[in-house]
């Protein structure tokens, strides 16, 4: 018998500016009754328990370019902790999974083809056939969810299903800060956007022993940067007038009452984590580095990205992409926060699933750092 369930679906796709968006920022949103698909074989079915909203499903809700290629309607959302309910065909006791096991789901799966590179390696998350949760099937802002069991992690003993729902894009933030950087006691880091991937990104830089600054705009000085300032990261903010480089150049106090970076190279900073997805920052982020220094990118772009590649390649400086995390990334995660490493509370803000609208426009307009929504939570 078919299961009907409320779902938040992104059905427009209509190009909104969320500093000017002309209307309602949740336009292309709508909370709708859809039937639930029945399981298939290696597939389980879950209630989603707290999800929250990501960067990338603000994105897709807002038109992005760089999301275009989602198709519409679909119940989005990725980041998630589920409780399992129900099995398909021969999927019972796939991997010890058992009913009422929590678990959070991997977003990106992979081909599974032999000859792909990510897959035999164990990342689907560089395959370039993946298929990401909540963007090419039905994700978790709904009361039921259907999942391929192989992409669930169970919960780490100890972790609550609200944390479990902030392990997901710690993972992402864990595998650029913690496997492709190498960040050292003492170093200068900025980080260039406040969301929760660049605060998270901040904690985990902090935790390596290195001082870091934060960027936001001047919409971000009351919310984001006030608890970034809060959890001792130097606020900086930036703007078409004011880019990153020339703050840094003309001297940025830190919370200690030093200078921010290096004072003898105009402020020059030993890692920049660009976590915005604004193009501008990414342009420029090699003149705010020291020679051999690392810019790391944990964002996605909606127009193409004009670089300044000749300072580049005289500095010798290292560049490095991440995209999504693998299941590494996510037991990584599970660790950072059960070890204390990562403290989601400060960060989290829940509201009920009725105000799944509300939450939506608070995470556009930055009104909060992180939403989190409880659906199915007790």
């Amino acid at each position: 018998m078919t299961e009907t369930i409320t779902a938040l679906r992104l059905n427009g796709s209509e190009k909104i500016d969320p500093l000017d968006p002309k209307g309602s920022l949740t336009r292309n949103l709508a909370v709708e009754e859809v039937a639930l698909a029945e399981p298939g074989p290696g597939e389980i079915v879950t209630e989603p328990l707290f999800v929250g909203v990501c960067g990338s499903d603000n994105s897709a809700s807002l038109g992005k370019s760089n999301f275009s290629w989602v198709a519409r309607p679909r119940t989005i959302g990725h980041e998630c902790s589920a409780r399992v309910v129900a099995f398909g065909p021969g999927t019972e006791g796939y991997a010890g999974l058992q009913l009422g096991d929590v678990v959070t789901p991997i977003p990106q799966r992979g081909c599974g083809d032999p000859r792909c590179r990510g897959c035999r390696r164990g990342r689907w998350n560089y395959c370039p056939r993946k298929q990401i949760l909540g963007f090419h099937r039905d994700g978790a802002l709904a009361q039921r969810m259907v999942l391929e069991a192989d992409r669930c992690v169970p919960l780490r003993e100890g972790l609550s299903a609200m944390q479990g729902a902030l392990v997901e894009p710690l993972s992402v933030v864990a595998q650029g800060v913690l496997r492709k950087c190498t960040i050292r006691p003492g170093d200068d880091v900025v980080v260039t956007g406040c969301g929760i991937m660049g605060l998270m990104a901040a904690e985990l830089a902090k935790s390596a022993g290195a001082r870091v600054a934060i960027t936001g705009i001047e919409r971000d000085r009351n919310v984001r940067l006030k608890l970034a300032e809060e959890r001792g990261f130097t606020p900086i903010v930036v703007g078409p007038d004011k880019p990153l480089h020339e703050v840094l150049r003309d001297g940025v106090e830190a919370l200690d009452g030093t200078r921010f970076g290096d004072d003898f190279e105009n402020g020059l900073v030993d890692v920049l984590l660009e976590c915005s997805g604004a193009p501008p920052a990414l342009g420029t982020a090699g003149l705010s580095v020291h020679p051999e220094g690392t810019i790391c990118v944990i964002a996605t772009y909606p127009a193409p990205v004009t670089f300044e590649a000749t300072q580049f390649t005289r500095t010798g400086q290292n560049m490095v992409g991440v995209m999504g995390s693998s299941r590494e990334d996510f037991l990584n995660a599970m660790l950072l926060i059960q070890r204390g490493i990562f403290d989601a509370d400060p960060y989290a803000q829940l509201y009920s699933f009725e105000q799944v609208i509300e939450a939506m426009d608070d995470s556009m307009a930055a009104r909060t750092t992180k939403a989190v929504l409880a659906i199915n939570a007790v």
